[in-house]
């Protein structure tokens, strides 16, 4: 009787020990499956300066369709992330300042302003083929989540831009002229 015990007990042991080693190995391999793991490239930091040009032509085009403003300029200011590949698809991970001016009457005004992160997606000729921000309000967090990868999705849910660089664009610009 005592043999039979010493075996059902060697036996439950094994198998909660499997039971354990299952639960660790899946909790492992969620871990990493979660979104795949996400390899940045290097030698690619121009995909920024193209970014920068895509919004600054789409910009300029929205405003000047807004109505005729003399010297009329946007200015943009950048902090890249990263940039990753997937398949036949480049990934920019950006947060950028932007800010219109233009003069009325020789003084200096401004115009729209937007200050938020960006996904921009190329192909592999590196054209724009897609620009994403997140959605605002109470869904601004979860479209962060599902645009980025997790350790920039830390970073920019914790970034804020300074705007020292955007200033001396616009004071370099317009001296002399406002």
């Amino acid at each position: 009787m005592k043999e039979i015990n010493k075996t059902r007990i060697k036996i439950f042991m094994l198998f909660a020990v499997m039971i354990l080693i299952g639960i660790f190995c899946g909790m492992i391999i969620n871990h990493f499956r979660k979104g795949d793991k996400v390899i940045y490239i290097t030698d690619n930091e121009h995909l920024y300066d193209i970014a920068i040009e895509y919004l600054k032509e789409k910009y300029t085009e929205e405003e000047k369709e807004l109505g005729q403003m003399e010297d009329m300029q946007i200015f943009f200011d950048y902090e890249g992330f990263g940039i990753s590949e997937k398949g036949n698809k480049r990934y920019a991970y950006m947060w950028i300042l932007e800010e219109a001016y233009y003069l009325e009457d020789g003084k200096l005004k401004s115009g729209s302003a937007s200050s938020m992160a960006y996904k921009i997606t190329f192909d592999m000729d590196s054209k724009v083929i897609n620009v994403e921000v997140p959605e605002d309000g109470t869904y601004y967090v979860d479209s962060i989540k599902k645009m980025f990868p997790d350790d920039i999705e830390k970073k920019i849910l914790n970034f804020q831009m300074d705007d020292k660089n955007l200033e001396k664009q616009v004071n370099d610009y317009y001296k002399g002229k406002a």
